[in-house]
């Protein structure tokens, strides 16, 4: 795999838990407001069990997307930061140290990063590709 390749794939990996891990915040603040104002109802459950639902769907995906950002930087122990996604509080310090180390390896290869990860670079077609009459 080539270098611009490589950080394009770590980019895409990169992006993909900050914006889980927004979604799970944003899931979070809303059934906690949304159990407030329906309160113990049949509606109140079941907003709860969307919630729980949703907050697994999220976990589970940003295990998967820490799992591959990691590979992407390069960890033998791929298997071992999505795991960690999965324990409550270890799951933040672990997306800490995961956008840092990525944050790192982003800019030293010029991509930006922004609060939403970083913008993701399009992979250069080579001279004569689809792009060109010839």
């Amino acid at each position: 795999m080539t270098g611009q390749a490589r950080i394009s794939a770590l980019a895409g990996a990169y992006r993909r838990p900050v914006l889980w891990f927004g979604a799970q915040l944003l899931l979070t603040c809303g059934a906690m407001s949304a159990g407030a104002l329906v309160g113990d109802s049949i509606l109140g459950g079941l907003v709860g069990l969307g919630a729980l639902a949703g907050t697994l769907v999220t976990i589970g995906a940003l295990a998967y997307y820490g799992y591959r950002t990691a590979g992407a930087l390069g960890s033998r122990l791929g298997w071992l930061w999505g795991l960690a996604m999965f324990v409550p509080y270890a799951n933040v310090i672990t997306l800490l140290l995961l956008s840092s180390r990525a944050t790192r390896a982003c800019a030293a290869h010029g991509v930006p990063v922004g609060l939403l990860g970083p913008k993701i670079i399009p992979p250069e077609e080579p001279p004569g590709g689809p792009g060109e009459a010839g």
